[in-house]
């Protein structure tokens, strides 16, 4: 018995010690080829098994692999899986997961793809173009950017937005704004204003219609996708980002008279004065006692501050990826009150639940608190206005007469008698002018995979807006007897996107790619208003629109929704990475249009050839790409208003009785506006260094959304109707060449062309021609939309001193008509426009610029019809020009006499092209080897950035950039500093 047992136990430690010698105890570190970090959280797998472990904090793993078991599968999200062999001490390095890499350019509904696949016409701008801007708005880095887009800013007030156009104007009366997509999601364009640039990663603009065709509606003038950050590296990184700048006005070639010049002036227009012993008296105690006020500088604030900070912690794990940021931003204008405050936050987070099943959530909110000033008017009290306008003899504090003889300055005027004018600073203090903001734009998506290549996701997003407007004058006793007003304006806005898509990647063989998109989508548009306004408050306490006794204005609201419902599908097919074919159909209803007309459909086909890959091609050395690609496609525009197809009954009073009518005709066949676009293409590189990429486009706009007018038989004025057409043909070109590229020393530059011929085709009615009643705009079949249209001024007579202007014959007339106005060859939008580009770094330092211009813009400055009238000389100053003023027979000039009024005519065109500095960027990463000494920093970056520092142009108002055809008082393009750091723990 005792033998049996020994025999069994000998049996069993024999049995034990066979099964420790088929397993292996392996222990490794994985790290990243990227920064030599570990990997947190990375997967190791016996492969064929799914036994598996995990990587610690310091990338260590440890797991048991059987004898039988010869590999391990290492795996990690955005990196390459690793597989190798078991070995009981192992150093596992994982490289980036090149595939993701190459697809940096994101397309229709998040689609990344490789830009060498890419058909369409897409141009990319990465973080490292927009985080380095000193601007509230993120557009602004786009300007100069992209060839064909041009960006420009309604104002330089710090709460400003902006406008876009890309490849030309393509409607007359429909929106000419691109659609904006901000991850996968389509938002309004006041995402720019509510978006932290640190949390943008890239910006892709789609520009033809096979790259926007998916998207169909509201696609006619490109899309401008916006796509944020995401998590980077296994371990959590942590970035602090400070700056502190300021603003002063980037241009100012007004030239105002000083007090000297301006009272001598005053004699020269009205000679009566040299012998007014009032006026003399004055004059004299003007020069004698240096009263002579800089109005700008005493109103403008020329070293206005900026402060922001950003604060964003992001990561990797083996399921979920996040980016988590907060922002705040306080922004002082170069004119007094305003400014704009701002609280930004983001998170973005997504998790693969298992294998199969994925969600996530991107998700923005900012809080905006910002003023304007009166600059948005033509009045005096516009602080712009004031600055060029107000009298250089007067002084804004109480002068004081010494026992000397001698004057000093006391307290600030609130009002100064010797102009009859209130001082601007005091209006202002008691004109409040609030505004706030709360924004929220986000989705949420559910993506299963529940087979390889293909993908199921369902998402929804939300774009939304609560905004308030207060306005208030306090009661002022020498201003408004003490009775006050307030204004308030409320507005929420609110759309909701709801898409589904499916997508399903396969191939066939090993050189046949394809890549299916099917999807639905529906958006539900509302906003809602309000504005009331009352005076009569005696109390500055009780400013509150409930406390006034009298309704200034009646009480208005508004109320309105709209709808899209859309099918679409997508198939992109590539043979051998040689032939790349790409197809969309899309069709979309909207409640914008008439009931017979609501849904189009919209489709666009291209091809691309990548001749490298050609065996012919393929030894070539010194070229290391070319492609050719052509496109065909249709888009729709429905940039109109909501209802525009309805018809509308108002109300009135007829003999005694209230009555209703209607006062705006239905138009049930109104329907999209439709634009047909050709695209070609070629791109290279040569040598390593030399990129080209040249596209010829041809841009047709049909069924032109209209305001048209209506016979007086009819009894309406006008209404919308899909009339006329019009063309844009042009070229775009993109250069970058790679000058050195060192190991320690990198310089590249780059240049981007866009010409722009846009034509006329077709008008409403068979017409030639139409006048748009009491604007003075005309259009033209054949002619080009913006072309001035004014009253030719032929200048000044030098026998007498008198105006002149051309008739319709070219005939020299000294009277003026406005029968007499005609085309006048100059044009309000750029045909030219462009960019270019150095990157400079040499070991830590680095330094960039990027220039900006337009050329061919011209525009009407009217700040010259009040600045440079001796008509407003009494009482308001002039510029230095009128010094120049004829006097005497035979003096060439261009400044009339007093007598002969001056006319909105041509000679108030100026050519407003320009060349700007709009970036130039200077840094300093300290080494990684001080770095480190600190144990918990990774990374430590010093900068410098200038914005707007110089300006090249002919035009004589504040800013040229400006996109408007005529400008009166607007608030000034600034020029900006800052300097900062960027921290990584």
């Amino acid at each position: 018995m005792v033998k049996k047992l020994i025999y069994v136990l000998l049996f069993f430690l024999v049995s034990i010690s066979m099964v420790v010698a088929q397993t292996m105890k392996v222990r490794g570190v994985v790290t990243s080829e990227d920064d030599g970090e570990p990997v947190i959280g990375a997967s190791v797998i016996i492969k064929g098994t799914t036994t598996g472990v995990v990587t610690d904090f310091n990338g260590v793993f440890e797991i048991d692999v059987p004898s039988s078991k010869k590999t391990l599968v290492i795996s990690f999200m955005g990196m390459e899986p690793v597989e190798i062999a078991a070995q009981p001490n192992l150093k596992v390095v994982m490289k980036p997961d090149s595939k993701l890499l190459d697809e940096v350019v994101v397309v229709g509904y998040g689609t990344a793809k490789k830009a060498g696949s890419i058909v369409g016409s897409v141009a990319l701008v990465t973080n490292e173009k927009i985080a380095n801007r000193p601007s509230a708005n993120v557009a602004d880095a786009l300007q100069g950017q992209v060839s064909g887009l041009q960006v420009f800013t309604s104002s330089g007030e710090p709460s400003a937005g902006v406008s876009m156009r890309l490849r030309g104007v393509n409607s007359i009366n429909a929106s000419n704004t691109p659609l904006f997509i901000l991850d996968g999601s389509p938002v309004s364009s006041d995402v720019f204003n509510t978006l932290n640039s640190s949390d943008v990663e890239s910006i892709s603009v789609l520009k033809d219609a096979s790259s926007t065709a998916i998207y169909g509606s509201r696609a006619a003038n490109g899309v401008v996708y916006i796509t944020t950050k995401r998590g980077r590296g296994s371990k959590p990184t942590v970035t602090l980002k400070g700056q502190y700048g300021f603003s002063q006005l980037a241009q100012n070639k007004l030239s105002p008279m000083n007090a000297e010049q301006y009272l001598n002036f005053q004699e020269i227009i009205d000679p009566s004065l040299k012998n007014n012993a009032t006026f003399q008296a004055d004059k004299e105690y003007t020069l004698k006692h240096g009263i002579d006020t800089d109005w700008l500088d005493y109103v403008a604030n020329n070293n206005a501050p900026t402060y922001q900070i950003d604060l964003s912690i992001s990561g990797v794990t083996n399921t979920t990826n996040y980016y988590i940021s907060a922002s705040h931003l306080d922004q002082d204008g170069v004119m007094p009150r305003s400014g704009t405050k701002r609280e930004s936050f983001r998170t973005n987070i997504d998790t693969k639940l298992n294998e199969w099943l994925k969600v996530g959530a991107n998700v923005g909110l900012s809080y905006q608190d910002y003023q304007n000033t009166a600059s948005t008017t033509n009045s005096w009290y516009n602080p712009v206005n004031f600055a060029k306008w107000a009298r250089p003899d007067m002084s804004p504090y109480e002068i004081i007469d010494n026992p000397d003889g001698s004057i000093s300055y006391g307290k600030r005027l609130n009002y100064i008698p010797k102009g009859g004018l209130y001082n601007p600073l005091y209006l202002l203090e008691n004109q409040i002018d609030e505004r706030t903001k709360v924004s929220l734009n986000g989705n949420t998506f559910i993506q299963l995979n529940p087979v390889e290549g293909l993908t199921v996701r369902a998402a929804q997003a939300v774009d939304a807006y609560d905004f308030r407007y207060t306005g208030k004058e306090l009661p002022m006793a020498d201003r408004n007897n003490n009775s006050g007003n307030v204004r308030e304006q409320f507005s929420r806005y609110s759309q909701f996107t709801f898409t589904n898509t499916v997508e399903y990647k396969f191939k066939v063989a090993e050189d046949h790619h394809f890549t299916t998109l099917i999807g639905q989508e529906a958006i539900l548009s509302h906003q809602k208003g309000f504005a009331s306004n009352t005076k009569g408050h005696s109390d500055p306490r009780l400013m509150l629109i409930t406390a006034g006794p009298v309704v200034e204005a009646p009480t208005a609201m508004s109320n309105w929704d709209d709808t899209y419902n859309s099918f679409f599908a997508n198939v992109n097919y590539d043979y051998d990475e040689r032939y790349f074919f790409d197809g969309s159909i899309r069709t979309d209803g909207s409640s914008l249009f008439g009931r017979n007309n609501r849904y189009a459909v919209f489709f666009a086909l291209g091809g691309m050839w990548n001749l490298k890959n050609e065996e012919f091609l393929k030894d070539v050395s010194f070229l290391d790409d070319l492609r050719l690609k052509v496109n065909y496609g249709t888009v729709g525009n429905s940039g109109i208003d909501s209802y525009l197809s309805l018809g509308l009954v108002g109300n009135g009073v007829y003999n005694g009785e209230t009555s209703f009518g209607l006062t705006r005709p239905s138009n049930d066949d109104l329907t999209w506006e439709v634009l047909k676009s050709t695209n070609v293409g070629v791109s290279t590189r040569l040598f390593n260094r030399l990129s080209v990429e040249v596209e010829f486009y041809n841009k047709l706009t049909t069924n032109m959304l209209m305001s048209i007018p209506y016979s007086y038989t009819t009894g309406f004025g006008s209404g919308w109707g899909n009339v006329g057409s019009m063309r844009n043909r042009g070229i775009d070109i993109d250069v970058k060449y790679d000058l050195i590229t060192n190991k320690d020393l990198q310089w590249s530059v780059g240049a981007n062309v866009n010409y722009n011929k846009n034509t006329i085709t077709e008008l409403f009615g068979g017409r030639d021609e139409y006048i748009v009643a009491n604007t003075g705009i005309k259009y033209q079949k054949g002619g080009t939309y913006g072309e001035l249209y004014y009253v030719k001024w032929a200048g000044v007579d030098p026998e007498d001193g008198y105006q002149m202007w051309y008739d319709l014959d070219g005939n020299k007339t000294k009277t003026y008509s406005d029968s007499y106005a005609q085309f006048t060859g100059k044009q309000r939008y750029a045909p030219w426009s462009g960019g270019f580009n150095t990157q400079f770094s040499w070991k830590n330092f680095s330094l960039s610029a990027d220039f900006s211009w337009v050329l061919g813009k011209y525009t009407i400055n009217n700040d010259r019809y009040f600045f440079e009238n001796p008509n407003f000389a009494g009482s308001m100053n002039q510029s230095t020009a009128l010094l120049n003023m004829w006097t005497e027979p035979g003096q060439i000039t261009n400044i009339a006499r007093p007598e002969s009024s001056l006319q909105f005519d041509s000679h108030l065109i100026e050519n407003a092209s320009f060349l700007r500095l709009k970036n130039l960027s200077v840094g300093y990463t300290i080494p990684k080897n001080i770095v480190s000494k600190t144990k918990i920093l990774s990374n430590i970056r010093l900068f410098a950035i200038a914005r707007n520092l110089f300006t090249v142009t002919k035009y004589t108002g504040y800013d040229p950039e400006v996109d408007s055809n005529l400008q009166l008082g607007n608030y000034p393009n600034t020029r900006q500093f800052s300097f900062g750091g960027e921290i990584t723990f």
